[in-house]
């Protein structure tokens, strides 16, 4: 079963903010960048946010409802 790859989050969330996925990627690994606090702090929610979509998808998927 495949799950989400880091680049394939900082993608998403790179688009959704009309970022660079580079920089995206950087504030995910390390939590350090040269972006205002306020937009690490929507990056970081973001991915909470699609990492427990893609928790609960893939649980659904494992464990579909009889």
């Amino acid at each position: 079963m495949k799950g989400m790859t880091l680049d394939a989050l900082a993608k998403r969330i790179a688009v959704r903010l009309k970022l660079k996925a580079r920089a995206v990627r950087t504030v995910l690994a390390s939590g350090k960048s040269d972006l205002p606090p306020a937009v690490v702090s929507q990056i970081t929610e973001m991915a909470r946010t699609l990492i427990h979509e893609e928790l609960v998808r893939l649980d659904a998927k494992r464990h579909p409802e009889q």
